[in-house]
């Protein structure tokens, strides 16, 4: 077969052919023209990473003052941790030992012991408590629910002995609150909150009083305020309300679950 019958034969596929290569090269070129120094200055900026790379950017001086920071930065988030986190006298933790009692025969003998000592006192010091302490009137079952009661226990009984050494004359009403996600799919987060909220009624002075012991506990333990509020009264001059609304802290290494 000679040329012009392979022509006749197929000249579209050739002409097809040779248009997509034209077209091709112009392409080419067109890129190449106006994009050939941006290409150029990546090249060169990628060698200069590359270049970087080989090289040590830190020796060991280096990784120690990185390690001493560190152990610094430990030390401190353990202080902050310290003072955030509620700390539990003994008498109100639970004994796990294998002879110790259930907890809530556990939970039951410290409520019981608390009133016993808080109701002869302050009725002595003429003030008047409210006998629930903000205790659930049914006795918690579930143990985590008992531990987080019992740490709100230990704070009820700080702040009322707090109370009568303030010659406070009412403590109205105490509400304790467990963290809304304890127990929940969601979870407490990082940080737990058991608030409890009580409400006190007297002479201005013994609440004003009561609030500076507060935040100076002579025990030294992080009483954390989440809420304060001081009202006059309108009635009775010289006389105030105090809504008191402290927080039992814990700080945990958990992190609320994502929803799927």
């Amino acid at each position: 077969m000679d040329l012009n019958d392979y022509w006749q034969e197929n000249k579209r596929f050739v002409t097809t052919v040779a248009s997509g290569a034209v077209v091709f090269l112009i392409a080419h070129m067109v890129l190449d023209g106006n994009y050939s120094g941006e290409i150029s200055a990546q090249n060169k900026r990628r060698a200069g990473y590359e270049n970087d790379l080989r090289q040590v950017l830190f020796d060991t001086s280096d990784l120690s003052t990185a390690e001493s920071e560190n152990e610094n930065l430990r030390g401190a988030v353990d202080q902050l941790s310290a003072q955030a986190q509620f700390q539990t006298r003994p008498r109100f933790r639970l004994d796990r030992s294998p002879a110790a009692p259930s907890p809530g025969s556990q939970y039951l003998r410290t409520l019981t012991a608390v009133r016993d000592d808080l109701i002869p006192r302050s009725n002595r010091n003429n003030m008047r408590l409210d006998a629930e302490l903000g205790m659930p009137s049914f006795s918690p079952t579930r143990e985590d629910h008992i531990e987080r009661y019992l740490e709100a226990l230990d704070v009820v009984d700080t702040v009322v002995n707090l109370a009568i050494e303030s010659n406070v004359r009412r403590l109205d009403k105490i509400d304790v609150k467990l963290d809304p996600g304890l127990g929940t799919r969601q979870g407490v987060g990082r940080i737990e909150h058991t608030k409890i909220k009580f409400t006190f009624e007297g002479p201005s002075l013994p609440l004003a009083r009561l609030l500076g012991r507060v935040q100076r506990p002579p025990d030294e333990r992080a009483l954390l305020v989440d809420d304060v509020e001081f009202i006059a009264s309108r009635s009775k001059p010289g006389e105030a309300r105090l809504d008191l609304t402290l927080t039992a802290t814990r700080l945990t290494e958990e992190t609320p679950e994502e929803d799927n």
